[in-house]
């Protein structure tokens, strides 16, 4: 097979396939998630969910593996070279990473459907970065190149599965303090929200131990009629779900992503190669954030604890700084190599040495500060819009010793 037809089977691998996986199994896990707190029927359904969207997942993890295979033969190279293939690997580490945290670590696969959702959104940027496989610079084909960049591309993949876990804790808790202030306004009579069996103080789902208490007399869809009481449990908990989605306006969720998206998206603004071109750009980035965050906030009651969430936050981060210092490290020894001198600050240095303190700020404050749950959150997304920022303007609006970008 010549490098032209494994360039382009690397592609169609790429598009549609892992990106149409990836959607695919994130509606069926997000569907499963939408049966954690339902009756036994429904949460046999979501099991067998769970299992469909994990094939799937599978599916389009070895699509995007066999993709960056057949890249790397197609150009006889490893795929980390410019912007396209870091950043898809970005999105291949922190899929996996996610996935494998989520299901085997802390067992909550009912989550597993935003981290592909997550990583779909990756692999939908890397598009628009795409470029043709290609050669390496001869600066940059050294042993040492592998090392630092695989760790560092790690990192970012991890990087993004914790902002995920910020944003839908930062989500979840906006929506119970709305619902918290309004029963307080209302003068706490209310008993909406009390079958709610998903807050708890372990963080997990608790799930009824069996089918709702039924009557002799009468008949419901399996031929018995439900017990009252569990019939006015469950419209206190459908009335609990609406009112959490309330205390999460939709038009101030979508005017916060867009705006926090347009603090990295500009770039696309003023380098396109004509102004439409960028626009389009611009506005397909920002509004897809839009959307996805739109469909998070339906899934708003179906989360898990804020506490869940800030400890899966809490801990992907500091794995992923872990990366982010030794790959920082390596990539200076890579410097001395190539260029004579361990740190000049380039750009591209410059920015990894400001992400390094973003999330340095982001641990400290919470290992010497207290700051958790909502503050660490802010925190969380801030550090990764200067990681996604730096990122970005380094390698297209910048010019220095490691601007590769169109490579």
């Amino acid at each position: 097979m010549g490098s032209d037809q494994l360039a382009e089977l690397s592609r169609l691998l790429y598009f549609p396939t892992t990106l149409m996986l990836y959607l695919g199994a994130s509606v069926v896990y997000l569907y499963a998630l939408t049966t954690t707190v339902g009756r036994t029927a429904q949460r046999e359904r979501g099991r067998l969910a769970q299992r469909l969207g994990g094939i799937l997942a599978v599916l389009g993890i070895t699509a995007h593996v066999a993709h960056e295979i057949f890249r790397g033969l197609a150009q006889d190279r490893l795929p980390l070279g410019n912007m396209f293939e870091v950043t898809s690997l970005m999105a291949l580490v922190g899929v996996v990473v996610g996935l494998i945290h989520l299901q085997f670590v802390r067992r909550r696969p009912e989550l597993n459907g935003f981290v592909l959702l997550g990583g779909a959104l990756v692999l939908g940027m890397a598009m628009l970065m795409y470029a043709e496989p290609g050669p390496l610079m001869p600066i940059l084909d050294t042993w040492w190149r592998p090392f630092p960049v695989s760790l560092l591309v790690g990192a970012m993949g991890v990087f993004a599965a914790a902002f995920v876990f910020n944003a839908l804790y930062l989500l979840r808790d906006t929506a119970e303090l709305a619902v918290a202030a309004e029963r307080s306004r209302s003068g706490g009579g209310s008993t909406v929200g009390a079958a709610y069996v998903g807050d708890v103080s372990d963080g997990s789902v608790t799930e009824p131990a069996a089918d709702p208490p039924t009557s002799s007399s009468g008949s419901s869809g399996d031929g018995a009629e439900l017990d009252p009481d569990d019939e006015r449990e469950h419209a206190e908990l459908l009335a609990y779900h609406r009112a959490l989605r309330r205390g999460v306006p939709a038009v101030k969720l979508a005017i916060g992503p867009f705006l926090g998206t347009a603090l990295v998206s500009w770039v696309w603004l003023v380098t396109a190669d004509t102004w439409s071109a960028g626009l389009g750009r611009f506005l397909t980035v920002n509004l897809t954030m839009v959307a996805a965050a739109l469909v998070a906030r339906w899934f708003v009651p179906f989360l898990p604890p804020t506490a869940t969430m800030d400890g899966l936050a809490h801990r992907t981060t500091a794995f992923a700084f872990v990366l982010w210092t030794v790959g920082t490290i390596a990539g200076a020894m890579w410097a001395e190599v190539s260029w004579g001198r361990f740190w000049g600050w380039d750009p591209k240095e410059t920015g990894a040495f400001l992400t390094w303190i973003a999330y340095a700020g982001y641990l400290h404050a919470r290992a010497t500060r207290g700051v958790k749950g909502r503050g660490a959150a802010w925190i969380g997304v801030a550090a990764f819009i200067v990681l996604m920022g730096t990122y970005l303007i380094a390698n297209y609006v910048i010019v220095g010793l490691h601007s590769y970008a169109d490579l």
